[in-house]
């Protein structure tokens, strides 16, 4: 579907790569495999053929790694998110990610919340370089449901929270894949992109009617890096937060 996240699995263990693929709950997160690669020179091709939202590639792979792998990409002008994953905590393989401003680097074996963390942030970066969303995602939407009404009723209580899909679904004890995937149904929109609009709603009225600080507003919002929250911030409102700020009167 147009509106799903494209992505391009590159992992050269094939269990582990299968694995990855078919049991992780892609459709109810609103993600899409588009491609596969058993090593970095083949991702290249599949990625530059493909041109997914987000790549998520081992590090140590045959013929070319991971993150020469990315690296090359950038230089063919793909703009694309990354995630990367390994079996070894390597500080010269953290930083190497690091400078090229990854969306995460996790040390397999990792937890599907891990993942699905990472993919709700990586679709709010996405989804609001596509469209924007008006505020009645916020604050007018008809809820019928009665578990996406509690649902939204919780975020608006624990916004200031770290919350994920996974910790409301286990609040209204269910599994996370059938929330997701009911969300999604009733509102034409993933939890991720919902639970960031009403953050920055929020932030909005708060950067309005007080003195706080960037970082102090971002974290009273439930977000703690203030940086990831001022570029949040601006898809959403088409300023930075300081911008907005200093334009209230």
């Amino acid at each position: 579907m147009a509106d799903n996240l494209r992505i391009v699995i590159v992992e050269d263990e094939y269990y582990v790569r299968k694995g990855l693929i078919n049991s992780f709950p892609w459709r109810d997160m609103g993600c899409e495999i588009v491609g596969e690669a058993d090593n970095g020179a083949n991702g290249l091709k599949v990625i530059m053929e493909q041109q997914p939202h987000l790549v998520i590639a081992d590090i140590e792979m045959p013929l070319l790694d991971g993150i020469s792998m990315v690296e090359q990409l950038i230089k063919q002008g793909y703009k694309g998110e990354y995630i990367f994953l390994t079996s070894h905590q390597n500080f010269s393989y953290v930083y190497r990610a690091l400078k090229l401003e990854v969306v995460d680097y996790l040390l397999k074996p990792f937890k599907n919340e891990e993942l699905q963390s990472n993919l709700e942030k990586v679709k709010v970066k996405v989804g609001l370089n596509q469209t924007a969303v008006q505020e009645t995602v916020v604050d007018e939407i008809n809820f019928k449901n009665t578990l996406i009404r509690q649902a939204v009723l919780y975020v608006r209580e624990n916004y200031a929270q770290e919350i994920t899909s996974n910790s409301v679904a286990e609040h209204l004890n269910i599994s996370s894949a059938y929330f997701c995937r009911t969300f999604k149904k009733e509102t034409g929109y993933t939890f991720g992109h919902y639970l960031a609009y009403y953050r920055i709603h929020k932030a909005a009225h708060l950067l309005q009617d007080s003195d706080m600080r960037i970082s102090e507003v971002a974290a009273a919002c439930g977000i703690a890096d203030s940086n990831y929250f001022s570029q949040i911030f601006k898809k959403i409102k088409g300023v930075t937060p300081k911008e907005y700020q200093s334009n209230r009167n």
